[in-house]
């Protein structure tokens, strides 16, 4: 778009104005480059080090997994059935131990998961028979 007159009240102007950032302006008006000098950087120190430090190897590894799916609910806001969750998908979970390689059955519902997921380490620790033996940790 040319033939917008320069922002700038001056009586020399050189060119067709172009819109710059700063308003329209001729070839004369127009913004400038600066040339930028950099100053030399002073040398720096020698790069921090990191520490590091040595520890034991961890003795722990991982003996039973419980494994939630949470499901797809959608509260209800109306009707007689308001503040139900409709389940478009039912939440369920599963408990395996990597020591003895025992598996539970899926449980799903909402209420039977949380009673399984409240007791179900406690209970299978009690009968693992290799419980005894294993220090581990549960992944949840």
């Amino acid at each position: 778009m040319s033939g917008q007159p320069c922002d700038i009240p001056a009586p020399d102007h050189d060119g067709t104005a172009r819109l710059y950032a700063c308003g329209w302006r001729c070839t004369s008006h127009a913004p400038q480059i600066r040339p930028v000098t950099a100053t030399a950087a002073a040398p720096t120190a020698a790069p921090a080090r990191r520490r590091i430090v040595r520890t034991a190897p961890c003795s722990r590894q991982v003996t039973a997994a419980l494994r939630i799916d949470c499901g797809t609910g959608i509260e209800i806001k109306d009707g007689d059935r308001a503040g139900q969750i409709w389940w478009k998908t039912e939440p369920r979970a599963r408990y395996e131990c990597v020591a003895c390689q025992w598996r539970s059955e899926i449980v799903t519902g909402a209420a039977a998961v949380q009673r399984f997921t409240d007791h179900i380490r406690t209970t299978h620790q009690a009968v693992c028979p290799a419980a005894a033996t294993q220090q581990g940790a549960h992944a949840a």
